[in-house]
């Protein structure tokens, strides 16, 4: 799991800019999942255990702080924020904030997202 900060996406740290690629045109599959999720205060995603998906994913805070936790760390995103979920990495959100927040996800149906930095 990596939570790239809202100023790091600004580019106000000199870094080179994160490509996030998906095609599915060499993996045979145009299938890309998104959506919108709303978590309500203090509720967490699944409300046990944790998610697994066997692509990449990654979530932009719209709204909101979250508390990301795989089964080996954790961290915090807020509004502004891009989660970058690798494959197979076993992880649950709880929005930590007082208000509703609202994050923007997208998987693919199979492997192919690639994720460097440039």
């Amino acid at each position: 799991m990596k939570v790239v900060k809202k100023h790091q996406l600004n580019g106000k740290e000199n870094l080179q800019p994160i490509r996030i690629l998906i095609s599915g045109k060499e993996n045979e599959t145009d299938s890309c999942l998104a959506g919108l999720a709303f978590l309500y205060p203090g509720q967490r995603i699944p409300s046990s255990g944790f998610l697994l998906h066997p692509t990449e994913k990654f979530v932009y805070v719209k709204s909101g702080t979250i508390r990301i936790e795989t089964h080996k760390e954790w961290d915090v995103a807020e509004e502004g924020d891009l989660i970058l979920m690798p494959p197979y990495e076993p992880h649950f959100n709880v929005n930590i904030s007082d208000k509703q927040a609202e994050l923007l996800w997208c998987r693919t149906d199979k492997p192919l997202c690639s994720l460097s930095r440039k």
